[in-house]
Order: C-alpha cells, then structure tokens, then sequence
C-alpha cells in the first residue's frame, strides 16, 4: 500500500549506534523508507567517535548520568590543541577480515565509502615485562628467535589444521569438551607460552574458548563505517534528524473522512516543525521513546549464534600520547645497542596482558590495549591514542576503575623503547566503565502477529574484536522480523518461506564510455 506523504515512512529507527545504522542501511536497500533519528547531536551511538574536545563534553555528560551505558567517569577536562583532529572512539574494535560485517560492507557497497588499515601487530605482554610479538605469517614465525625449531614445526601443524574445515579430522577426536589451552598442549604437545600466544592473540578473548580465529583483522575507525552505512539510506530518500529529543509518541487510527487510508505511529521531535509518521517503529530499550504507543516486541536471539557473555562491565581508558610507545629493546632476543627507529612506533598496534601477567592487574580476565596514530586517521601528526579495555566480572565490577586500569596504562607508558627512559606522561586520561544491559526477557506476554515496534537486544561485549559482527548479527535477525510485519501491513505478496535477502545483489555499477 503506497503512500505520498511525505512524512509517512515506512520505519522509524531511533539511535544510530552500529546496530541501528546497518539495519537502517538494509531496510533501505530492500526498497523501505526509512526515518532514522537520534536525540544525540553526533551519529553513532554508543559506538561514535568524537572529536577531543567532544569527548570532554561527553566525559560531563557520562558523570550527569546522561549515558546510561557509561558510568563513572573520571579524568581530565582541559581540551587539547588541534582537539577537531582527534577521533577517539568509545568503543574501539577491530574487525575480522572474514565475518558477517565485512561481509555487510561489501554487499552492500557500503565498503567503496570505507577506509581500512590492517592491524599492524598483535603483541603479548609477558610477566617479567617483556613484549613478545606474534607471528603474523609463515615467514614470520620460521624467522621468530623465541620459538625453538620443534615448536614451529608444531605451530605450523596446529594453524594449518585450524585454517581448514577440522571439524571431523583426528586431530580433534575425543578432545571436543577440551578448553582451548588443553587441546593445544595435548594434540601438539605445544609450551605454554606459545599456548598463551595463540589464545590470547589469534582468539583474542578475556577467557579461553575453542573458536579458532586465523584470518587477519582490519582496522577501522568506528564511527566512519557507522557513518558510511547513512548512505544506502540517503539515497532511497531516507530521513536523518540528529539532536532532536522524542517529545511524543501516539497510535493514529484514520477517521472515516481523512484521506489517510491506515493507522499509523506519530511521533513528535523537539523543536522540529514536521510530525513522523510510520508504519513500524524500531529501538534498543535505553532509546525506546516515550509513552510509546503499541505493545513492544523484544526481538530474542538465538544463543548458539552469539558468545555467552559472563562480562558485568567493561573499564576503559582513553589515554592521550605526544611520544610514541615502542617495543624496541623490550624483548629478551632484542639488541640492546640497536637505537629505536620510526618503524618502531606503535600505531594500528594490539597489546594484549593474559590474567595475572602484571602486578596489581586482573587474576581471572585479559586486558586489551589498542594503539591508534596518525596513520589510522585518528590524530594530529605525532600524537596518538591509547585505548584500554578490561571485561569485568563481579566483585571486580564495583572497584573504582581508574584503580583497576591505571596498572595496565602503567605498564604500557614504560614501553618506551629505551631501557633508561622515564616513562610517557599522558596529555590526556579518562575513565569509565561502559555496563552492560542485562537480557530482561520478552517485553510482551504473548506472541504478535505483526508488531509494529520492535526492540533491538543490546550490543553486549563478548570479545574485543566481536563487536561489529555481532551488530551485524543482531541486525540481521531484527531485519527479518521487521520485514515480515512490513510486508503484512503493506499487503504485499508474500509465502513463510520467501524471505528478503539481508544485502540485495548489488547493480551493476555502469562503465565510463570511451567516446573518442
């Protein structure tokens, strides 16, 4: 069923975290009009990047209790020269180079608007202080001073069967219920500390799992691909309004003499002139609007397609550098008389700091440290951004979080690629925790034929570079179930078994003539 209002849409999506902005991206490629809103004056959510001087405002805003997904919050609030050119993200990730957002990037033509850097290294901190790179190839670990001839030939063994489909090879016969580290040790008789290598490194985790994780990670800044998932929507004629809090919200049943033909959810927006109108409505619980009118759906996830997370909340830290860190000389196979060079700055770099592998650090969980630079588009020239992130399980989850990390930061600003050196001093630190949405069950009592709001589960933290893909997951399923009702309330043709694809094929993109 058509209609030419121009205010009529076909979904109201409120927030545009990574979750909203990819499922508004898909609606809009399947040919739905789309009013994507968010009372944030910024696009992207929990997950946005902001310029310095942004930040501090948004560290103000976190301690008023503004943000109910961050708490805590701690540190500086003088802003930096050049603060426009900083872009610190709240909550970094990477992402894998195979997996379902890259793979929403590309089909959906998203990726010719992106930029991508590969991670330059994923280190491991050892607790006698030392760093210790990982192999990033073949060549790399055969050309490794740290691994014994025996071990390589070991490790080869284990990441060539882990590369291919090893589900009914030997080598895992027997040994399914295994954790992680056991399988390693005892299917290729691999030392700890390798052990500790491959499962902090390649399976990036604050716990051991079996998910073998081989493919390289790209680094993005967040917030640009978040970003650049308002342009499939912008071109089918969709609706951006930013910093405009929902004043209301009703349910329009038509009277006999209106011209419009349907009922349909009103919504009002602060200080703009237009009232929306829509078929469906979709949001997270924290921006569901309102007084809303209709019986909400909370869609449900399928728990053998996500992480279980036992995380309570995540402590991070944002650090502000004007020396470069550098693990030069901080290797015990390293030259001692070898001076550190450019190309041994940290940027697009992962450290990561396995349980009790630091003083004073977390006995049961991994800290992760990303370092972003100049070269990831993040900061003016010669400045760069520390990143720190530790999962929390309680009683842990109650500490003052400046205490839980300031050993982590610690650490990491004595890496300074020279023996005598003082450590880096910050220009900048904050603090918080970012919490975490518990899952409250169903928000309505009985199925729905078509409902017509929708409530996206939370984008919990399971693993560092889990992030994107799981909004991507959590997208795709709140995708379908919108369609389904879209496609009811529209009276548009369809059987339970015909299903709109996620991503449509994409047209083919016309050739430039030679006209000579």
């Amino acid at each position: 069923m058509a209609n030419d209002d121009e205010n009529f849409f076909d979904a109201i999506v409120v927030g545009t975290g990574l979750t909203e902005s990819i499922l508004a991206a898909a609606l809009s490629k399947a040919k739905y009009k789309v009013a994507h809103i968010d009372p944030n004056p910024y696009y992207g959510g929990n997950e946005a990047s902001l310029s310095q001087d942004e930040f501090v405002k948004w560290g103000e805003q976190v301690s008023n209790g503004l943000h109910p997904a961050f708490s805590s919050h701690s540190g500086d609030s003088q802003v930096l020269p050049y603060s426009r050119q900083y872009s610190i993200c709240l909550r970094p990730s990477i992402i894998p180079s195979l997996g379902p957002l890259i793979t929403g990037l590309i089909a959906s033509g998203v990726a010719k608007y992106s930029g991508f850097k590969l991670l330059n290294s994923v280190s491991i901190y050892a607790p006698d202080g030392t760093v210790k790179s990982v192999p990033g190839s073949k060549d790399a670990i055969f050309k490794s001073k740290d691994i014994s001839l025996i071990e390589k030939r070991r490790l080869m063994r284990f990441l060539t069967f882990a590369s291919g489909d090893f589900e009914d090879k030997p080598e895992i016969q027997g040994k399914e219920e295994q954790s992680f580290p056991e399988y390693l040790k005892s299917a290729y008789q691999l030392s700890d500390a390798t052990v500790v290598v491959i499962a902090y490194a390649l399976a990036h985790c604050h716990r051991f799992h079996t998910s073998f994780i081989a493919a390289p990670a790209l680094l993005p800044a967040l917030s640009r691909e978040i970003w650049s998932f308002s342009i499939p929507p912008a071109v089918n004629g969709a609706v951006y309004v930013l910093g405009r809090p929902i004043l209301s919200t009703a349910f329009h049943t038509p009277t006999s003499d209106e011209a419009q033909s349907e009922p349909y959810i009103e919504m009002k927006l602060d200080d703009f002139p237009e009232v929306l109108k829509s078929r469906v409505l979709i949001s997270s619980k924290v921006n569901k609007p309102p007084g809303t009118p209709v019986l909400p759906l909370e869609v449900s996830l399928p728990t053998d397609a996500f992480q279980t997370s036992f995380v309570s909340k995540v402590a991070r830290c944002v650090a502000i550098l004007d020396k470069a860190l550098s693990f030069h000389n901080t290797e015990t196979t390293a030259d001692p008389d070898s001076p550190p060079s450019a190309k041994d700055s940290l940027d697009s770099t992962v450290l990561i700091f396995p349980p009790a592998s630091l003083p004073g650090g977390s006995q049961t969980n991994a800290g992760t440290v990303l370092i972003n630079g100049e070269a990831s588009l993040s900061t003016p020239k010669q400045r760069w951004i520390v990143y720190i992130m530790l999962p929390l399980t309680s009683p842990e989850s109650e500490s003052n979080v400046e205490a839980l990390l300031r050993p982590y930061l610690d650490a990491a600003l004595r890496l300074t690629g020279e023996p005598e050196a003082a450590p880096v001093q910050p220009l900048s630190t904050s603090f918080f925790f970012e919490n975490q949405t518990p899952d409250q069950g169903s928000s309505s009592s009985a199925p729905q034929d078509t409902p017509r709001h929708f409530l996206i589960p939370p984008l919990a933290y399971s693993t560092f570079p889990e992030l994107p893909d799981s909004a991507a997951k959590i997208a795709e399923i709140v995708f379908h179930q919108a369609i389904r009702s879209l496609r009811a309330l529209k009276g548009e043709a369809s059987t339970e078994e015909e299903e709109v694809d996620f991503w449509p094929p994409m047209e083919p993109e016309e050739e430039d003539s030679d006209d000579e």
